[in-house]
């Protein structure tokens, strides 16, 4: 009966253990978030029997949330040595190692946690963030050796993303990121293009429009033809501040999905733009072979950090940068874009015409105003390094599978009942212009005898007034069609089914839509703007851009002279020949040959006036070199930036504080022409927004150090002997590392050189920093008597 009573109670239920009484204890002061009691009562439980991963687990949480990290570190290693497989074991491991600031054990530990089961995309995110984070420092031999330490897993059963991860890995090698060297001689025929404008346009859209078609099919055209080539593909990334390197195989996978349908949330298009990401997460900085060509067929100017790099590819690897300018529509007709893209755009045209060796453009119009900007901008360049690669390829798609005629039901459409207008929807593309011939034909011919205007096209901007028209005009909005997102079978239906096309721009590089137009053999009606009729050329019809008299006259000609409107098609048919794309990749290939015979050439050319030297700029006393972001819209006379000081990769991108050091240090190296007089430099920093930062900046063996409060503005100054400043000078920019190995950052905004014994320099300094006003002395400010175009 005695032992009976210690096991059963007075109901008959079985007693509890200690440790379940511990437990239960514990779970108790758990759920009321007494974390102190919580662990007391789970460390009793454990004392009792330690053989408890799953208690170790709940000591772990106990323990952190009342702040002892530490001893929760503990627990948790633990629970993944009693249970080495318990995937939630080794996640709570892991988030406590990188709140710990333990990166490396982080990473291992969440592999092991998907390895074991985790099926999470927040701890994959989180995986990949760490990822990357490691590989920004160089650590890809500790990321390769943590995915390789995984047991193989049961066939078919591994995590997708540990797949992948172990692919990348075993496809990236040390030699992969092996410098190539520069002995072997066909590496001067290397042609690197980046694919920067792609890689961003791909994460947001599918669909190619205008020139991320170009880019597709020219580079898909040119390794088409590579002939023993080396062609490699590399992207500029914000997220990762790195040159990377784009497998092919991925770029001709996502360029083959991104033109068969509009949805970004397909399956395959997800798993496709995933799987770049991830490769781009992991792949180690790419090293451009010795003197390649850099070729960039898009656009960079949404990239701030972007010159930047591409100087020190310059200086580490004798690379030749040649963009592909498609326009210059932000400061040639700046009314038609937004602020903030006329400002990065120009912070582009600063920098394209320092750092390109050459030039590509699309057009005689482009080529003309490209040098009125270098010209305007103090720049020459020659006829020697601008060439023109006109886009008159053949845009539609072989293999393609053509959709019945009657496809056009789901817009209700009819076979020759329409006029195609295909444009991104924005202001300058004159859609106001044709909704008002519209209207005018509709009152003049009835609304049954004009057909259609479908207009094919993703919104833009300044496009307001565009819908607005469309809103409060109910007769044009029923003759009016607004389409976008179409798959390139759907787009090819509808050209090959339209009477006409229509292109009324204001502005255009090319014109892409009037070379598919011809393409499909259909009559394109075009303005007489810029370089639309090169594109059009004698096939085209063409009015006066925004001459709204001459549209509606020429539109209505084309509507109701079937007779004209077929001997036009007919010359198209027999005279118009588009080459392909391949023939267009040859072309690009022939001018970068081209370009290499010029500079390998006895004679050479003075590449110093296409901006691709590497010495330092100079810096000029009196004046201040301001590192913050361009605010600008409209451009002058001498105007520059003096972003290109920053001599290595030690900082972020320009902003409106200045330029944020990185951890590591950055330089600002600039040329002093000797002088027998006392220099000073005054430097001006910014702190960080929310925490206390420490600098240390040097200059040759002067050092000044200190700290900066939030936000804080500091200037700090070094003086020079006469005759000790001169030739190359690098001032070094540092952080202050703490105990925690945490280095906040400050912003330094600029620098200001000065003759010391001249008062006048100095007053004029003191006084625009205490007014505010240090615009007044930018060394590229506008002056007095200079234009003002733009």
């Amino acid at each position: 009966m005695n032992y009976l009573s210690r096991i059963f109670g007075t109901d008959g239920a079985p007693k509890e253990t200690a440790t379940q009484q511990a437990i239960r204890k514990a779970d108790t002061a758990r759920d009321r978030r007494d974390w102190f009691s919580a662990a007391t009562h789970y460390r009793s439980a454990l004392r009792e029997d330690d053989a408890q991963p799953h208690i170790w687990i709940q000591l772990g949480h106990a323990l952190k949330e009342s702040g002892r990290l530490d001893d929760a570190l503990q627990a948790y290693q633990e629970a993944t040595t009693l249970a080495a497989a318990d995937a939630d074991a080794h996640l709570h491991l892991a988030h406590l190692y990188k709140r710990l600031g333990y990166i490396d054990p982080a990473i291992r530990h969440f592999l092991l946690s998907i390895h074991y089961g985790t099926d999470s995309k927040a701890e994959e995110h989180e995986l990949l963030a760490l990822m990357a984070q490691q590989v920004e420092r160089g650590e890809y031999a500790k990321i390769a050796a943590a995915v390789e330490a995984l047991d193989a897993p049961p066939p078919g059963k591994d995590a997708p993303i540990l797949s992948k991860l172990r692919a990348i890995v075993a496809s990236r090698g040390p030699a992969a990121a092996a410098p190539a060297s520069p002995a072997d001689p066909t590496l001067n025929l290397a042609m690197v293009f980046d694919v920067s404008d792609l890689i961003g346009f791909w994460r947001a859209s599918r669909l190619p429009t205008g020139i991320q078609r170009v880019q597709i099919e020219a580079i898909m055209g040119a390794l088409q033809r590579e002939n023993g080539r080396a062609i490699r593909l590399c992207c500029f990334t914000s997220l990762r501040e790195d040159w990377l390197e784009v497998p092919v195989a991925s770029f001709r996978r996502l360029c083959a999905l991104a033109t068969t349908a509009g949805a970004t949330d397909d399956d395959d298009w997800t798993e496709a733009v995933a799987e770049l990401d991830l490769q781009l997460t992991l792949t180690p900085p790419f090293v451009f072979p010795h003197g390649a060509l850099l070729i960039n067929l898009g656009t960079s100017w949404w990239l701030q950090n972007y010159f930047l790099f591409v100087r020190q590819a310059k200086k580490t690897r004798g690379i030749r940068y040649i963009p592909f300018v498609h326009d210059m529509i932000p400061i040639i007709a700046p009314e038609h874009c937004i602020e903030g893209l006329t400002q990065d755009f120009i912070s582009w045209a600063l920098g394209v015409f320092d750092h390109a060796d050459h030039f590509l453009v699309n057009s005689r119009a482009t080529a003309k105003d490209l040098r009125t900007v270098a010209k305007e901008l103090g720049h020459t360049i020659t006829p020697d390094n601008i060439a023109i690669v006109p886009l008159d390829s053949d845009f539609r798609k072989s293999g393609l599978r053509e959709l019945e005629a009657d496809a056009l039901d789901q817009w209700q459409l009819e076979d020759g009942g329409f006029v195609l207008f295909v444009s991104t929807v924005e202001s300058r593309k004159g859609h106001l212009v044709a909704f008002a011939a519209w209207a005018e034909l509709i009152a003049r011919l009835g609304p049954d005898k004009v057909p259609q205007l479908v207009c094919v096209g993703n919104r833009g901007w300044l496009n307001d007034k565009v819908y607005e028209r469309l809103a409060t005009d109910l007769s044009l909005s029923r003759k009016v069609t607004m389409l976008s997102g179409l798959s390139d079978a759907e787009l090819a239906l509808l050209y090959r089914s339209c009477r006409f096309t229509i292109y009324p721009s204001f502005y255009e590089g090319w014109g892409l839509p009037v070379t598919e137009s011809l393409s499909y053999g259909k009559v394109p009606l075009i303005s007489d703007a810029a370089s639309l009729p090169e594109a059009g050329g004698r096939f085209a019809v063409s009015f006066a851009a925004g001459n709204q008299a001459q549209l509606v006259e020429k539109a209505e000609k084309l509507i109701s002279d079937d007779a004209y409107r077929a001997r036009l098609e007919a010359v198209i048919r027999a005279e118009f020949k588009p080459r392909s794309w391949p023939d267009l990749a040859g072309k690009i290939i022939a001018e970068l040959d081209h370009f290499a015979a010029i500079e390998d050439s006895p004679q050479g050319t003075d590449l110093s006036s296409q901006g691709a030297h590497l010495t330092a700029p100079k810096a000029i006393p009196g004046n201040w070199y301001s590192l913050v972001r361009n605010r600008s819209i409209r451009i002058w006379p001498g105007m520059s930036t003096a972003e290109k000081f920053r001599s290595n990769l030690g900082w972020h991108w320009p902003e409106d504080r200045g330029c944020r050091v990185r951890k590591g240090g950055g330089d600002l190296t600039m040329q002093v022409e000797p002088i027998a007089r006392r220099l000073r430099v005054y430097i001006g920093l910014r702190g960080d927004e929310a925490v206390r930062a420490g600098y240390r900046i040097s200059l040759g063996d002067q050092v000044q150090e200190g700290w900066l409060e939030p936000d804080e503005i500091v200037w700090v100054w070094f003086d020079m002997a006469a005759n000790e400043w001169s030739g190359e000078q690098t001032i070094a920019f540092g952080a202050v590392i703490k105990p925690n190995d945490e280095a906040p950052t400050y912003f330094v905004r600029g620098f200001f050189l000065c003759l010391r014994d001249e008062p006048e320099m100095r007053e004029d300094f003191l006084e625009a920093v205490s007014l505010g006003r240090l615009d007044r002395l930018n060394a590229y400010r506008e002056t007095k008597g200079q234009s003002q175009k733009r």
